[in-house]
């Protein structure tokens, strides 16, 4: 492998531990949190506890996207993509990989958008601006747009080269 396909192999690992420590930590807040206003449900339950667990729950859900995205855990059909002639074959991945980007990039611009737009609002049990659980949108989806990038830069590097040098973990 090449420095920069190696390069680009310890920057992807080192956003999918972070994505995953980041989700995890999320998971155990979340998981206090509905754990709290379940036993508290009968003694005058805090209010912050229902909108504490959906915020962490969709910050858990965008950050592990970017991992999941890495381990190819996302649903795909590879059925007729497998069938056709290697020339086609290249051709709807680079148009696979062209729209998957575009979608991202798209989404992350719309998102960061809408979220900045809600700045003057708040989530009043919590007393936080709603842009925090807003921006988990462009945020997760920014993280798996890098990912991907990332990830085609690493196999087109195991193609283009010869595989003497192999990264060091």
């Amino acid at each position: 492998m090449s420095k920069f396909t190696c390069s680009c192999q310890k920057l992807s690992d080192g956003i999918d531990s972070l994505c995953l420590c980041l989700a995890g930590a999320l998971f155990v807040v979340n998981l206090f949190a509905v754990m709290l206003g379940v036993f508290s449900r009968f003694y005058r339950p805090p209010m912050w506890t229902l909108d504490l667990a959906k915020i962490t729950l969709v910050w858990l859900v965008m950050l592990a996207a970017a991992p999941a995205l890495k381990r190819g855990e996302h649903m795909a059909l590879f059925i007729l993509v497998n069938k056709l002639p290697p020339h086609l074959r290249r051709f709807v991945k680079w148009i696979r990989v062209t729209i998957f980007f575009s979608v991202l990039a798209l989404m992350v611009t719309l998102g960061t958008l809408y979220a900045m737009k809600m700045q003057i609002f708040t989530v009043r049990t919590l007393g936080i601006s709603k842009t925090i659980p807003l921006l988990a949108i462009p945020v997760g989806l920014g993280l798996m747009m890098i990912e991907y990038t990332l990830q085609q830069f690493i196999a087109f590097g195991d193609t283009d080269e010869s595989n003497e040098l192999s990264c060091e973990k």
